[in-house]
């Protein structure tokens, strides 16, 4: 009985000493897992090329300034051979020479600008580019005085005013009056100016108009009826709106001036200053207009 007791203490024991081997050496698994690192996964970059993209929406007429272009990373398989590509030793600041130029085709945010995409000044079909479809250009005379002493420049927005003669059907005195003809008008050139890059005021013999296909016939009969003269507007107000509807704003030469809104017997004489000459027993009396000398 003792004896059997024995074996099964021993047993018990062989037992258990081997369960507690197997536990410590998974204890020992795990935890030599633990201590070993996880390689991170290795991620392959393609190969990118930086190229000059358009950095908002560009309608088709616009005028390309340094703020409308942006260089950017492009995937190196994408690049076509007609894609601006950057300098690898320039600091990309030149936009591509793109400067002035204008867009032909409307372009789209991050859209690759190319050659072909846009016209440069002096470039065959440039004043057309600029144009907004269903628009033309036309030029009219200006000068210092109609053209606000050269303060106009490409790409602002301005009234045209006419000045002429009324004549009036009972023969009585020519009248003279001014009317707003065209409103919200942008100017195109200035000479053969097309941009405003140098920022000094140049009195220009012509301005070119960006008009639509009735208004070039207004403005045309407008220039032979008197003389053409350009009103600039602000900027802030570029997208109200005409205040009048053209035709309906005008002056005649009476609101400037109330003396000749006067009838004629009650516009005040001008001033005379009597002369009495006396030959011999005669005399006789001259009135000479105020300030008058021989």
């Amino acid at each position: 009985m003792a004896r059997l007791r024995t074996v099964l203490l021993l047993t018990v024991a062989v037992a258990s000493a081997g369960v507690t081997t197997a536990g410590a050496n998974r204890w020992l698994e795990i935890q030599k897992d633990r201590a070993v690192p996880t390689s991170a996964p290795v991620v392959v970059k393609n190969p990118t090329v930086r190229i000059l993209v358009a950095a908002a929406d560009l309608p088709a007429g616009q005028i390309l300034r340094a703020e409308h272009l942006v260089w950017t990373d492009w995937p190196a398989e994408g690049v076509k051979d007609d894609f601006m590509r950057e300098a690898g030793d320039g600091d990309g600041s030149g936009r591509g020479g793109f400067d002035g130029a204008v867009v032909r085709s409307s372009l789209l945010a991050g859209e690759p600008v190319t050659e072909r995409r846009v016209v440069r000044p002096g470039d065959r079909g440039f004043l057309a580019a600029m144009l907004t479809p269903g628009h033309r250009a036309v030029s009219v005379e200006v000068d210092a005085a109609t053209g606000i002493a050269g303060l106009v420049f490409p790409g602002d927005r301005v009234d045209v005013v006419l000045t002429h003669v009324i004549s009036q059907e009972d023969k009585g005195p020519r009248r003279r009056a001014s009317e707003t003809v065209l409103q919200d008008i942008r100017v195109l050139a200035l000479d053969q100016r097309v941009d405003d890059q140098t920022g000094k005021p140049l009195v220009a013999k012509t301005a070119t108009l960006e008009l639509t296909a009735k208004q070039v016939e207004v403005v045309t009969v407008a220039a032979q009826l008197g003389r053409l003269s350009l009103s600039l507007r602000s900027l802030a107000s570029a997208e109200d709106g005409p205040v009048e509807a053209p035709g309906k704003s005008y002056t005649l030469d009476s609101d400037a001036s109330s003396l000749l809104s006067l009838k004629p017997a009650q516009r005040p004489k001008a001033r005379e200053v009597q002369v009495t000459v006396v030959r011999g027993g005669e005399r006789q009396s001259k009135a000479f207009p105020a300030g008058w000398k021989q």
